[in-house]
């Protein structure tokens, strides 16, 4: 089963791209299921109404092209961490009928760990333990709050952060990854394999295969594949490499999701 299940819209806003761009790029790469997973938020300013309207418009839209296409197009989102602001995104996820949530952490003590324009920022001054546990330490607050199905990009914090401490070894942090790893699973926090940066920047997938099969270890039984994309250029980039990878692991099933209810695929 081929899906891309994080793909950001210009409703994004970090995204300016067409949705009939998008879905026939998917179509293309061979994709079977997709789903549009804008930010909630807008540049890490969030206001409830306004996102509430705002995926409503995206809504329309995909009701609009699904029509014309075969492949299932799902509404998604993606949630941030943001401390103070917890209990207004579950009131978002609990009006706004989706079909996906995914659950991103992408700061450390303000700084943003994604972007290149702040990723420095974020990592100079600060050891490489420092700036992982502090990572890790805002998962576990993510996971905590729990109102989401698929973690997304799981150790995003080596993007960036490989240039300043080279490359990432989840074995220096298996006693805080295997903790998080357990409580997905007993919330039923799927995980997601995100592509964006396989072949570039730090040149791995999200997360990293060792966690992957801690991941299954630990009991977790929802995996999704990802592009992360923003552009038509990225849609559906690697997933069959990524597919790949997962039966390497030992992944056996990938999920779909519909109104919030995982769907499990074998994989062939």
């Amino acid at each position: 089963m081929l899906i891309d299940y994080h793909l950001h819209n210009h409703f994004s806003p970090d995204s300016e791209e067409d949705t009939r761009k998008i879905i026939e790029m998917a179509i293309k790469r061979g994709m079977q299921d997709i789903c549009i997973t804008n930010h909630v938020d807008w540049f890490d300013i969030f206001d409830l109404n306004e996102s509430i309207e705002r995926f409503k418009k995206i809504q329309e839209e995909i009701d609009l092209l699904q029509p014309e296409y075969g492949i299932p197009i799902r509404l998604g989102c993606e949630l941030e961490l943001m401390p103070g602001r917890m209990d207004e995104l579950a009131e978002f996820v609990k009006q706004v009928p989706l079909d996906f949530v995914l659950g991103s952490v992408h700061h450390i003590d303000g700084g943003v760990i994604s972007s290149h324009k702040y990723a420095d920022a974020a990592f100079e001054g600060r050891t490489e333990e420092e700036a992982y546990h502090n990572y890790f330490d805002n998962m576990v607050e993510l996971i905590d709050w729990g109102h989401f199905d698929v973690a997304s990009h799981f150790d995003i914090c080596k993007k960036y952060g490989h240039k300043f401490y080279g490359l990432f070894d989840p074995e220096k942090y298996k006693d805080r990854i295997i903790p998080i790893l357990k409580m997905m699973a007993l919330k039923n926090i799927g995980l997601e394999l995100n592509t964006k940066c396989l072949h570039i920047k730090c040149k791995e997938i999200f997360p990293h295969p060792t966690i992957l099969k801690w991941a299954l270890e630990a009991g977790i039984k929802n995996f999704t594949l990802s592009s992360d994309a923003h552009t038509e250029a990225d849609v559906s980039e690697h997933i069959k490499e990524a597919l790949e990878i997962a039966k390497s692991v030992g992944i056996k099933e990938i999920s779909t999701y519909y109104q919030r209810q995982a769907i499990l695929h074998p994989i062939q």
